[in-house]
């Protein structure tokens, strides 16, 4: 029989554990300090509410500000996600960490609930065809394996099956979900040191993958067609499968690994590439994180001489100058160069042009020893790039599309359009608040493309060159059906 394990003492343990956490910063305070970090340096804030007009903008910050009154610090979350929402934009959020210390992990152990998930679950999942998509049996990137049960009509249990994390066992709730729409989960994970941190409006992609934040799962039971193209015991990692003797798929679902973990993966399929007519890349689901991409350029590239088709002093970027840009260019990037070189010279002069221009768009270009006049190879094979594309293809995971299209004649996009998330770049994460808001950050893009009123791809996405009908099972396999009938 079902039923929910809550240790007896939780009630007094909570209290304990409120006073952890107890704070100086109220909601209010809170919600002002984001509002104001937002319009200082969020160039969206300019396009998006002066000019077209505040109104509606200052009427939704006051309903917020009213709210936030009642509002205690930790139920502080909702508004402040309601604010970064009214932009439209993945790059604007909230990140909430509150890490918590060895004598708190331990006392927070013991608020982490318990559910009996039945032996005979996976049997169950197959019985039940009016089943949620969200239940199921999946593995994460920790080697662990999950139970997503469905408690009542919107909230799912994530409860532990497997794992060797110190201090977890079985039948823990790792996370809670509560489904807010057709595909839309809001999600309270419980992380290793037993601290919370919760994510907005998430979805499966793939109909097999699940990732928010930094963590990404992958469902195994009820098994999909396309569970063969993932790396089962850790989802994010990329996975090469030969299909038949026209066709080889890499696939791609994440970025958050490092470039030489894919291009060893290349490197050992390199002779079925180069011998293989057509190359699926399939990267749905893929949100972005960092640059891993220059062995998918190579295969793919139809360009022997680059041609720098920018003018003399233009810049690549636009940016609203503000000092926390100043300090992300002295920090992040400033600092990968030795002091006295020109690469550091370069970004100093770029933090005090900032410094001078705050409130003021201006130019922005990465640092460059000058232009690139290396020779490129061009392969006869692949003939056919395809590139698999889907609602889930964010950021980095956009610009990749969006390079190796301009980079290749070859590439032919198969799906649905992406997120559209690429208008506004770069991220920059940081504190907001002051020393009485240790729990929640802010993440703003640094910077924005100069075609963003021409040629927007927010909220739209990339379009595919051949739509994919949603109900296919499996779309790797329609794209090489789609190639082999070609032939």
């Amino acid at each position: 029989m079902k039923k929910i394990i809550l240790s007896a003492f939780t009630f007094l343990l909570s209290l304990c554990v409120a006073n952890l956490f107890a704070q100086t910063c109220s909601c209010r305070q809170v919600l002002d300090s984001l509002i104001k970090k937002t319009e200082s340096n969020y160039a969206g804030y300019i396009h998006k509410v002066k000019e077209p007009g505040d109104g509606p903008y200052r009427k939704f910050v006051k309903e917020l500000q009213a709210k936030a009154g009642s509002t205690s610090y930790i139920d502080c979350y909702n508004l402040l996600e309601s604010y970064v929402a009214f932009f439209k934009d993945g790059h604007l959020y909230i990140y909430e960490s509150a890490p918590a210390t060895a004598a708190q992990a331990d006392s927070l152990r013991a608020l982490v609930k318990h559910y009996e998930v039945p032996a005979d679950y996976a049997q169950q999942l197959l019985k039940n065809t009016r089943r949620d998509s969200i239940e199921g049996i999946w593995n994460d990137a920790l080697n662990e394996q999950i139970a997503i049960v469905k408690i009542s009509n919107d909230l799912f249990y994530g409860v532990l099956q497997k794992t060797k994390t110190p201090k977890w066992e079985p039948g823990m709730v790792k996370f809670e979900l509560r489904k807010t729409g057709k595909n839309d989960y809001n999600i309270t994970y419980t992380k290793g040191d037993f601290s919370t941190t919760r994510f907005s409006h998430e979805r499966i992609y793939k109909n097999l993958l699940l990732g928010f934040g930094v963590y990404k799962l992958v469902k195994t039971t009820p098994q999909n067609a396309e569970l063969q193209y993932v790396n089962t015991d850790n989802p994010i990692h990329p996975v090469v499968k030969v299909i038949d003797k026209n066709n080889i798929v890499v696939t791609v679902p994440s970025a958050l690994i490092e470039e030489k973990e894919l291009d060893s993966m290349l490197m050992k399929y390199q002779s079925v590439i180069e011998s293989t007519p057509n190359l699926i890349i399939d990267v749905r689901g893929n949100g972005g994180g960092n640059f891993i991409w220059g062995g998918l350029y190579d295969i793919a590239n139809t360009i022997v001489h680059p041609v720098d088709t920018k003018k003399p002093g233009e810049d690549d970027f636009l940016l609203l100058a503000s000092e926390d840009d100043a300090r992300y260019m002295d920090g992040r990037l400033g600092i990968y160069y030795k002091k006295g070189s020109p690469g550091k010279k370069y970004y100093d002069d770029l933090v005090i042009r900032i410094r001078n221009n705050i409130g003021r768009v201006i130019g922005f270009s990465y640092y460059s020893s000058g232009p690139d006049t290396a020779t490129r190879k061009v392969y006869k094979n692949p003939e056919q790039v395809s590139v698999i594309i889907d609602k889930g293809v964010a950021s980095a995971g956009e610009a990749f599309v969006m390079g190796i299209k301009e980079t290749s004649s070859k590439v032919k996009l198969y799906g649905n359009n992406t997120w559209g998330m690429i208008d506004y770049m770069n991220v920059n994460t940081i504190a907001f608040g002051g020393k009485g808001n240790p729990r929640y950050y802010f993440g703003y893009p640094v910077y924005f493309a100069k075609d963003i009123k021409t040629n927007p791809r927010n909220p739209t996405g990339i379009k595919p060159d051949v739509y994919i009908p949603a109900s296919n099972a499996d779309w790797v396999k329609w794209v090489a059906d789609e190639y082999n009938k070609r032939q």
